[in-house]
């Protein structure tokens, strides 16, 4: 289940119980003590996007300094556990073309695969593990130390607003060009506007979690077309036109009915501007706070 804040712990209290948690989470997937799988990865990846999308609730309360410093050692952390996923998720994603007709379909899934498994064992390395924890662990403690100033919604309304904003300005900028790389950071920026959306949720309930949901299919959407880019351009390296061929047309098809659907659907969700969603929420965060039967 996604973390929520609570009336008991509210504001900034609340959004470092949920960096606290997630981090911590992430670091009991990965240090069990038995061989990474593949959902253990996913789980502290998805856990480590969550800690970041709280950092930027609390950015004001934490300062640019600390929050740049902790989003980044996170950032940082995550990276070997995506390139393990990404790797995975490649390999499914060329299955779900379907592209048994072709010559050397088979070949480009060996290419897939072998990469694949050159990350898994760099990854299960215990020394590379060792770091990725080490890293974990030092980021959760200095964010459990740092003195952050604020409370309640004046120490989070400013961060909800601009990662809303980020996330709005992502879609515009991708509806008027639609490349491979502001569609992906439409995509980024989507995706920690839904964890904020989670957190948030007990505040408005109802409205918040349909919105949470929406927002989280656009990202599925956003993230599919990613996949399918990266595995465009291992496609257009292959040596048989065949494969070539049929891959390409295969994947942009795709993308373009993905993107269709992405643009439609951004449309709709971040339709309201940034202050006035902020005000919207701002009014129900107080009437929250103020009923005791919500705690």
């Amino acid at each position: 289940m996604a973390p929520q804040l609570k009336t008991k712990t509210p504001g900034v209290k609340g959004v470092e119980r949920v960096v606290d948690r997630e981090v911590g989470k992430a670091v009991d997937a990965l240090d069990n003590g038995k061989p990474l799988s593949d959902d253990a990865v996913h789980g502290a990846r998805k856990r480590l996007k969550r800690a970041r999308a709280a950092l930027r609730l609390m950015r004001v309360a934490l300062g640019n300094r600390v929050y740049r410093r902790e989003n980044r050692a996170l950032r940082d952390a995550a990276r070997p556990l995506s390139e393990a996923r990404d790797s995975k998720v490649l390999v499914d994603t060329l299955d779900s073309l379907d592209l048994d007709g072709a010559v050397a379909a088979r070949a480009l899934r060996a290419v897939l695969v072998e990469k694949r498994q050159a990350i898994q064992r760099k990854l299960q390395n215990p020394k590379r593990i060792a770091s990725v924890l080490g890293e974990m662990r030092s980021a959760r403690r200095r964010v459990d130390r740092a003195k952050a100033q604020g409370h309640g919604w004046s120490a989070i309304g400013p961060g909800l607003r601009r990662t809303y904003r980020a996330a709005r300005r992502a879609f515009a900028a991708a509806r008027l060009d639609p490349t491979p790389e502001r569609l992906h950071e439409w995509r980024k920026q989507t995706k920690y506007w839904w964890h904020i959306l989670e957190m948030l949720e007990p505040i408005d309930p109802v409205p918040l979690r349909a919105r949470a949901r929406r927002v989280h299919r656009l990202s599925d959407q956003l993230g599919e077309d990613h996949d399918l880019v990266v595995l465009r351009d291992t496609a257009s390296r292959s040596s048989d036109p065949a494969t070539r061929g049929i891959a390409l047309e295969k994947i942009d098809r795709r993308r373009l009915n993905l993107q269709k659907r992405a643009m439609a659907l951004g449309a709709v969700i971040y339709r309201e501007r940034p202050k006035t969603l902020e005000r919207r929420l701002q009014r129900r965060w107080r009437a929250w706070r103020s009923d005791p039967s919500k705690g």
